[in-house]
């Protein structure tokens, strides 16, 4: 099977919508049909990406298009229905994360795949980006020893500007820190260290009780990126907030065989809303030699390396950043990285592993051990 002979429907007009088709298109994939809810919206992104069929009613189009491929780019709270049409009509699936709402749908949504022996991608997919190879490499090289400890630090300020109320905020949406930003976390330090998380336990912490409602407002990069004033709120529609905005956690990652000589603790804390910035803000890996220290966020880490007092630079070989595809900004190519590999893999293709419902299975099991508070939880 060619990518060129492969038809895909899109679920979800919004940011990871766009980004979706974008990624399937650059592969050699028809993107004959994209979904949404309201027609306005759907035709717009339709019409800006060159997709024949704009719809409002996606079990209709699924039927309609029979595709090879559907793509979920939908709040989770809108999967368990397409994901069993999709099944039922023998199609391959690339699901965003969450991959959804519990851990109890999560498992039903893989062995639902698993059983249908459909190819599934989660598209956790901040573990492409160059930083996180680089990392893989020096670890593997055993740059600062045998790694001993791991700690992520991640603490934002409180701003003076109100953020608006959306899916982001509740839980029976999909909504919260765990569910959008953790995934991404565990993608990540599973690649870099080439381990498997295998325990947690944590706690979760909600910072706000309710936010204004921006009217008539779609993709999520509005809701990030606008601004309201406590002037403006004043007159607006405000919502409960539900979602968690920080969350601490104790990490077990393990090799295949967790003898505890192979497992490596990971100290992780999230934070949002408190008084300053924190400029210990980074990723710490601590071995028997030294210290490898990556700064900044998932998107932005500055790398270096201390031992034996002394501190140097590790610049991101040119080579790695040219190795991701070049399409739009970061977050476009690192989709399109995930999507190459799991064209190759339908089409039988060499590929590089991938992220797949059993990790979104496993990662929500987490999740929830992390919000229930309950003691240490085993990740099978």
């Amino acid at each position: 099977m060619k990518p060129q002979n492969l038809k895909a429907v899109i679920v979800g007009a919004g940011w990871a919508g766009e980004g979706h088709t974008k990624a399937l298109q650059y592969c050699g994939v028809k993107v004959a049909a994209i979904c949404a809810r309201k027609q306005e919206v759907v035709d717009k992104i339709a019409s800006n990406l060159d997709i024949e069929i704009a719809s409002t009613n996606w079990q209709q189009t699924l039927e309609k298009v029979k595709p090879d491929i559907v793509a979920l780019a939908t709040p989770a709270i809108l999967r368990t229905p397409v994901i069993e049409l999709a099944v039922e009509l023998g199609a391959h699936i690339l699901c965003d994360k969450p991959l959804a709402n519990t851990a109890k749908e999560a498992a039903h949504f893989y062995h639902l795949v698993n059983q249908a022996n459909v190819k599934h991608a989660y598209a956790a997919t901040h573990c492409y980006h160059p930083s996180v190879t680089w990392v893989n490499q020096l670890l593997s090289n055993q740059s600062v020893g045998n790694l001993k400890q791991i700690d992520v630090i991640s603490s934002h300020p409180k701003s003076k500007e109100l953020k608006s109320w959306s899916w982001m905020n509740s839980l029976s949406h999909g909504g919260g820190m765990l569910n959008n930003g953790f995934p991404h976390w565990l993608g990540i330090l599973e690649r870099m260290t080439n381990r498997k998380l295998s325990s947690v336990v944590g706690q979760a912490q909600q910072r706000h009780e309710r936010a204004p409602v921006l009217p008539n407002v779609h993709d999520f990069r509005k809701f990030r990126d606008t601004k309201i004033s406590p002037q403006d709120a004043t007159d607006m529609e405000w919502r409960i907030c539900d979602g968690e905005s920080s969350f601490s956690a104790l990490l077990k990652l393990s090799l295949p065989t967790p003898q505890e000589e192979n497992v490596v603790p990971v100290m992780m804390r999230v934070t949002s809303g408190i008084a300053e910035s924190v400029e210990t803000n980074g990723w710490y890996f601590y071995g028997d030699e030294g210290t490898l220290i990556g700064r900044g966020g998932m998107l932005s880490l500055s790398l270096s390396k201390t031992e034996n007092s002394q501190t140097s630079s590790l610049a991101i070989p040119e080579a790695l950043t040219n190795d991701l595809p070049q399409v739009g900004d970061i977050i476009q190519n690192m989709w399109v990285a995930l999507v190459i590999d799991f064209i190759a893999d339908i089409c039988n293709q060499p590929h590089q592993s991938y992220l797949t419902f059993r990790d979104g299975w496993r990662y929500q099991v987490a999740i929830e051990a992390i919000r229930q508070g309950i003691g240490w939880s085993q990740i099978e």
